[in-house]
């Protein structure tokens, strides 16, 4: 394991949770969309159904992470939403 010390990196290159979180949530997003189109155009039954399930994975998982952002006031909402 390498030895770090996580308070030497300075502020301007160190990632906020905020930033983490969102970029997190568009990669899922992201996984979410190409798991759907795959499994559209799957031609077997049991491949799309593998989708499905890696989708269906994907969303409870988003639907936490969204909880999670929210709770700690990482989700930008614009004004009048």
């Amino acid at each position: 394991m390498p030895q770090s010390d996580p308070n030497s990196v300075p502020l301007g290159v160190k990632l906020t949770d905020h930033v983490i979180g969102n970029e997190l949530s568009l990669k899922i997003i992201s996984f979410i969309m190409r798991a759907a189109g795959a499994a559209s155009e799957s031609i077997r039954t049991d491949a799309g159904i593998l989708f499905i399930q890696f989708q269906a994975e994907k969303l409870a998982y988003v639907t936490e992470l969204n909880h999670l952002m929210r709770k700690c006031g990482w989700i930008k909402v614009p004004p009048g939403s």
